[in-house]
């Protein structure tokens, strides 16, 4: 099966990070090549050429110019399956495909909201475009549900399929953690609109002195959280690592892991820091709610003292700390990648019927 992937550029965030675990898992079975509008170094994009897999580089200087349609047509029309990931690309793919005869379009839903949601104009432009997909994919009943709700689809349409993210459970839970002196609090996520540091910032004032904030990520709100940490004077127990390619060894050496999101498609950090016996503390939104809750704890956005309470209880009592990490433990047992892997198969076997 020749599979074509297609996606803005291997930047840092949920979606770079799911294509640099299953593209590897996928070249085992069909031939898949990935193509970004503009490449850059990251380590989602050393991991996906460390496997053998080709790159193909537009080297496009905006992502929303059209000429990028022309551009995507000769090598759409080598593959049987493209598989799409993230705005624009979502229009420039179905656009194009009316030059690629016999291609099967799939598309992969990362978030339960986006900005056009918020505009009824882009409701007819967004129906007719997502029309051309053969497949959506949302990576939760939540993303799925809140597509659905948008484009006015009925209940009934075949195209609509749930695939929830997966994890590797052994590149996490295999990893020896590094003896540190303070007991560190995690948040693994990108300073933008739809993440929420500032909150945990706030809610150091309330945590346990002993404690220390990891923020890693990189992102156009850094700047502005940093200088929230200067206002508090909390400079001595907040560190800021930026985008980091040692994520599951700096989650091992963790003792809480933190997901504060406004909103969100899938809690795939959330299930990471769970993969490593660490317990989540996360917000009570759609798409990440529903991985942590029973498990972990949740809180309110923007609820500091609740977020504070939840992990000054496990820092100072072992045995409430042992009983979450533990119920977080089993729950990411089901988030197995190769559960997702062979979903996806599916998916491409029956386009191909």
């Amino acid at each position: 099966m020749r599979l074509l992937h297609i996606i803005l550029s291997l930047d840092i965030g949920g979606a770079q990070r799911l294509l640099s675990d299953l593209l590897p898992l996928q070249k085992q079975n069909n031939d898949v090549k990935l193509l970004v509008l503009k490449g850059v170094d990251t380590v989602f994009q050393r991991t996906i050429e460390a496997s053998g897999i080709e790159i193909i580089d537009l080297h496009c200087r905006s992502f929303h110019n059209p000429l990028i349609i022309k551009k995507l047509i000769p090598f759409m029309k080598k593959c049987d399956i493209v598989h799409v990931h993230l705005f624009p690309t979502l229009y420039w793919v179905a656009l194009a495909v009316h030059w690629c005869k016999g291609v099967r379009l799939v598309y992969t839903e990362h978030s339960t909201y986006n900005k056009r949601r918020d505009k009824v104009m882009f409701r007819p432009i967004e129906c007719y475009i997502y029309r051309k997909y053969d497949k959506l994919i949302g990576i939760s009943q939540q993303t799925q549900d809140s597509l659905m709700k948008w484009l006015k689809a009925k209940q009934d349409d075949k195209r609509f399929v749930v695939i929830e993210n997966g994890v590797n459970l052994v590149t996490f839970s295999s990893v020896v953690p590094v003896s540190i002196n303070k007991k560190q609090i995690i948040m693994v996520s990108r300073f933008a609109q739809m993440k929420d540091q500032e909150t945990v910032i706030r809610a150091m004032t309330d945590i346990n002195e002993d404690a220390e904030l990891i923020l890693v990520g990189d992102g156009p709100n850094k700047e502005h959280c940093e200088e929230v940490v200067r206002e508090l004077g909390l400079a001595d127990r907040v560190q800021f690592l930026g985008a980091r390619g040692d994520i599951s060894e700096l989650i091992a050496q963790a003792y809480i892991g933190v997901q504060s999101s406004i909103w969100e498609g899938f809690g795939l950090t959330a299930v990471e820091l769970m993969a490593a016996h660490k317990p989540v503390v996360a917000t009570n939104v759609n798409g990440l709610k529903q991985v942590v809750e029973g498990a972990g704890c949740l809180f309110e956005v923007g609820d500091t003292k609740t977020l504070a309470f939840h992990i000054n209880e496990m820092l100072k009592d072992e045995a409430v700390y042992v009983t979450i990490a533990g119920r977080c433990y089993e729950r990411a047992k089901e988030y197995d990648i190769s559960k997702m892997v062979l979903r996806y198969q599916e998916v491409y076997r029956e386009l191909l019927v």
